[in-house]
C-alpha cells in the first residue's frame, strides 16, 4: 500500500466563508492569533478583502488556516500522514505538522516573515505556462535578461520567473510571442530570487532566535531541495526565501519513496493539479523508454 502525503498550499490561497467558519470553530486559536497579530483574522477576511491579499497579512492568515484545516483532517481520519510538504509559505505549515515548529509560536514567526517579505517591493513574478517543459525552459532561457531568476519549478507545464518589473515585462512580451501563456502573479515582490537577499538575511536572524524541536514521526519534505528535514531546519528554511521552489524534484522524490497519494489540507486543488501534472509527465516519460 502506498504512503500518504498532506500538502500545504502557498501564499496564493484565497480566503472566504469557509475560512471564517473554520476560525469560528477554533475560537481559542482565533483569539490567540488576534493577540499575536494585533487584528482579528475573521474581521480581516470579512471586511478587508483587498488588504488580506497583501503579503503582510496573507502569510500569517494562510499559515493559521492551513494548519487548522490540517488538524481537523487529522481528527476526522484518526491518524497522521506519512509525509507532509508545503509550497513556499506552506513549508512552515508542513514543519508545524511535522512537529518542528510549535503552532502558537509559529504564528509570530510567520507574522515576522510576512512583514519582512512585504518590505521587498519593486519586483514581480510571472508564471510561464505551456504543455511542454522543454519548450517552456527554452523560451525562458532565450528570452529573459540576466536580471531575471527562475523562482518556481512548479510542474512540467508551469515555471515561474522573478525579477525587476521592467525586465519581467520585456520577457513576458517575448515569451508570449513564442505561443506560451504568461500570467503575472499577484505578489508584492520578486520572491525566491536574488532580490530577496536582504529579506532572507533578516529572516535568518529571526530563525536564530527560534527554538525548533521534533515532536512526532511525520516526515517533512523540503521544497527548497528534494530532501527530508532532519536537524537542518534553520539551514534549509533560512535560504528558502531567496532560493527557487523545486516542487517538481521534491514531489518526484516523494513518489520515489512510494508516495502516490497526495491530499491538499484545505480541500483545494491548486497544489494537487500541479502534482497530477508531475505524475502525468513522469508516466509519459516512463512509457517512452
Amino acid at each position: 500500500m502506498g504512503k500518504k502525503t498532506y500538502v500545504f498550499p502557498g501564499q496564493g490561497k484565497k480566503f472566504g466563508r469557509a475560512e471564517i467558519e473554520l476560525l469560528k470553530r477554533n475560537e481559542r486559536i482565533e483569539k490567540l492569533a488576534e493577540d499575536i497579530l494585533g487584528y482579528s483574522v475573521i474581521d480581516k477576511i470579512e471586511k478587508e478583502t483587498d488588504e488580506v491579499k497583501k503579503t503582510e497579512f496573507a502569510q500569517p492568515i494562510g499559515y493559521i488556516t492551513s494548519f487548522l484545516y490540517y488538524q481537523e483532517m487529522i481528527a476526522r481520519k484518526g491518524k497522521t500522514p506519512d509525509f507532509v510538504i508545503g509550497h513556499s509559505l506552506g513549508e512552515l505549515g508542513a514543519l508545524t505538522a511535522g512537529g518542528y515548529i510549535d503552532f502558537e509560536k509559529g504564528i509570530d514567526l510567520v507574522r515576522k516573515r510576512g512583514q519582512i517579505m512585504s518590505g521587498a517591493d519593486g519586483g514581480v513574478m510571472t508564471a510561464v505556462i505551456g504543455r511542454n517543459y522543454d519548450r517552456i525552459m527554452t523560451a525562458i532561457s532565450e528570452n529573459i535578461s540576466e536580471e531575471i531568476d527562475i523562482a518556481n519549478y512548479n510542474s512540467p507545464f508551469q515555471v515561474v520567473i522573478s525579477g525587476p518589473q521592467k525586465a519581467i515585462a520585456e520577457a513576458e512580451e517575448k515569451i508570449a510571442a513564442t505561443g506560451l501563456k504568461v500570467v503575472r502573479l499577484k505578489v508584492s515582490g520578486a520572491f525566491h530570487s536574488r532580490y530577496m537577499q536582504d529579506s532572507c538575511d533578516s529572516f535568518r536572524k529571526e530563525l536564530d532566535k527560534f527554538s525548533f524541536g521534533k515532536e512526532n514521526d511525520t516526515l517533512v519534505m523540503s521544497s527548497v531541495s528534494p530532501e527530508l528535514y532532519q536537524e537542518n531546519v534553520p539551514a534549509i528554511l533560512g535560504k528558502q526565501i531567496v532560493k527557487p521552489v523545486r516542487w517538481i524534484e521534491s514531489i518526484e522524490k516523494l513518489i520515489d519513496m512510494d508516495c502516490y497519494d497526495f491530499v491538499q489540507v484545505d480541500g483545494g486543488h491548486s497544489m494537487i493539479d500541479m502534482i497530477d501534472d508531475i505524475k502525468f509527465a513522469r508516466a509519459l516519460k516512463g512509457r517512452q523508454r
